[in-house]
């Protein structure tokens, strides 16, 4: 008899197995606009849907890379339309997700609404591994998230 499988909306935590060889990196490049950034969490979130991970672990990695290419987009390019590039991708058990903008940085000035400015926190949180790199060519983001 055939094993059953965990739906996609199971509790049940599943690590990839083999998948991280046969499942197509996720890449996309949006210009820096506000407008963008549903079109683009959507499109992570599809890719994601082909993970064998519970789906709790999907929406932090879409709630993570989402705030990553919102400082891009808001913080980098201050909307100026510029190129962003999201890539992701599965290995050694967990997705690694990589956003670069091509802008200016501006640091983060005093947050007057307090229900704002936790994206960095965020995507701390819910990475095993964060990196942020910035540049005069630019910023880039690197998040390592455990599929466990």
């Amino acid at each position: 008899m055939p094993e059953a499988r965990p739906t996609a909306h199971s509790s049940v935590p599943r690590r990839p197995s083999g998948q991280e060889n046969t499942l197509k990196p996720f890449y996309l490049e949006f210009s820096a606009k506000a407008d963008r950034l549903v079109e683009v969490r959507r499109a992570l979130r599809t890719w994601l849907s082909d993970i064998p991970v519970r789906q709790t672990l999907v929406d932090d990695v879409v709630l993570a890379a989402g705030e990553a290419c919102t400082n891009a987009v808001e913080h980098g390019h201050r909307g100026d339309g510029g190129p962003v590039e999201i890539g992701a991708s599965v290995t050694d058990g967990h997705i690694r997700v990589v956003v670069t903008d091509h802008g200016s940085w501006r640091p983060g000035a005093a947050v007057a609404d307090e229900s704002r400015g936790r994206g960095l926190t965020i995507m701390r949180a819910v990475s095993s591994e964060f990196d942020v790199e910035t540049t005069e060519s630019g910023t880039v983001v690197t998040m390592l998230i455990a599929c466990s």
